[in-house]
């Protein structure tokens, strides 16, 4: 969170919504960086249309729940996989299990190497977001008369959860020793750690997608079920 100093005498707090149950607070550069990161990604979400967010949304979700608010549990579960390893296999073939070696930990435990591993496996995330949004059934153009709105909040969220991944994946470096200076660290520095106040938009995006499918699964079953029986008419005795 972002602490009030004598360089940052203007400080508000924010009410976060009943989801979330807390506060935070930032000073007046943390607040206009942070609207202008967020209307950066509104822009592109209102371009986009719901529709083409969908996909890079849920990549995003997913890397930042398992990498960022997840911490070292990915780490520690890659590793109690690998360590356990000739035991599974011992078990999958029918031999004895308590004969079988336990290896060492694949991914050394000293936090630096975790760290850099949850930052290279965030953007591996992402990347594969935009690789399967492509190929994606329900993309389109933003026809309906909420795409763009919807499409708002959706790039809102994503560019507001890449920030704060490189917001706590700074924290953390600093944490442990790191530093290094320039405009980057100036402005991770600035950037505010809006974890808490994620979580309530993280839910409000999966509560508009299942409305969405609600109303829409109908539509679409009813469209293939008439293109069924279309199908179906066409043959001749």
């Amino acid at each position: 969170m972002s602490n009030a100093t004598a360089a940052h005498p203007l400080l508000f707090e924010i009410s976060l919504l009943p989801l979330a149950q807390t506060t935070f607070q930032v000073d007046l550069d943390s607040a206009r960086l942070l609207l202008i990161l967020l209307a950066l990604g509104g822009y592109w979400g209102f371009q986009q249309g719901f529709r083409n967010m969908i996909t890079i949304a849920l990549w995003t979700i997913i890397a930042y729940l398992t990498t960022v608010q997840g911490g070292n549990i990915v780490v520690e579960i890659l590793n109690r996989f690998w360590v356990n390893g000739p035991r599974l296999a011992a078990f999958a073939l029918g031999r004895p299990v308590s004969e079988a070696p336990a290896l060492d930990p694949l991914i050394a435990t000293d936090f630096q190497v975790p760290l850099f591993f949850r930052m290279v496996m965030f953007a591996v995330l992402v990347l594969l977001g935009f690789f399967f949004d492509r190929s994606a059934t329900w993309r389109g153009a933003p026809k309906e008369p909420l795409a763009k709105p919807l499409g708002f909040f959706a790039g809102v969220l994503v560019l507001q959860l890449w920030a704060n991944a490189a917001v706590v994946f700074w924290e953390t470096f600093q944490e442990q020793g790191g530093t290094f200076g320039g405009p980057l660290a100036q402005v991770l520095n600035t950037l505010p750690n809006v974890s808490n106040f994620l979580t309530s938009l993280i839910v409000i995006f999966f509560l508009v997608l299942m409305v969405l499918i609600v109303f829409n699964f109908p539509k679409v079953w009813k469209g293939d079920a008439g293109g069924g029986g279309g199908g179906g008419g066409g043959g001749k005795r």
